[in-house]
């Protein structure tokens, strides 16, 4: 009898083990959205910029693209400048970007740590977090000043992490 109950014990810890997968993609996720929180907390601290850091930030980028030109190389130009107008209108409209980052961040975080706990919720968060990460620019940025490499590759490792996520759901109860 003494052994049934401890087979029994045995099985319930190893059922309550956190998948090594799901360890890890906390990880990773807690990581990038460190930096992410980290980010928004220093461009709270640095304060809104003036106008003439905003156009030397500008002149910069546009140099930068001019010298992509000058060795042949307009698409990475290309690129360089499209980010260059998007910085200029998003530092002008510096607390809704700014808002936006911190409730992307904070959904994130908040879902990482529910699915670490072994939370289902912390997989719906996660979902909502990466959805207004991918989304959240469009609300402020016309759509046409928004690069789409970064839209694209944003949709593909999101999917990805989902779906590795996703196999791990049902280790998650509640």
């Amino acid at each position: 009898m003494n052994e049934d109950y401890m087979n029994i014990n045995q099985e319930t810890e190893q059922n309550q083990k956190r998948p090594v997968l799901l360890t890890v993609l906390c990880i990773l996720s807690f990581i990038t959205v460190g930096f992410g929180l980290l980010g928004v907390l220093f461009t709270l601290i640095g304060g809104e910029p003036s106008p003439e850091k905003i156009q030397e930030a500008y002149n910069q980028l546009i140099q930068t693209a001019s010298e992509m030109r000058d060795k042949q190389l307009t698409t990475i130009a290309d690129m360089i400048e499209q980010a260059a107008d998007l910085t200029v209108y998003q530092q002008h409209r510096y607390w809704a970007v700014l808002g936006i980052n911190a409730l992307t961040m904070i959904t994130g975080f908040v879902g990482v740590l529910f699915m670490f706990r072994g939370k289902r919720l912390g997989f719906h968060l996660y979902i909502i977090y990466n959805l207004i990460s991918i989304g959240g620019t469009f609300l402020i940025v016309p759509s046409h000043m928004v690069p789409m490499v970064s839209v694209i590759m944003n949709l593909i490792i999101s999917g990805l992490f989902i779906f590795l996520y996703a196999l791990n759901l049902k280790w998650m109860n509640k």
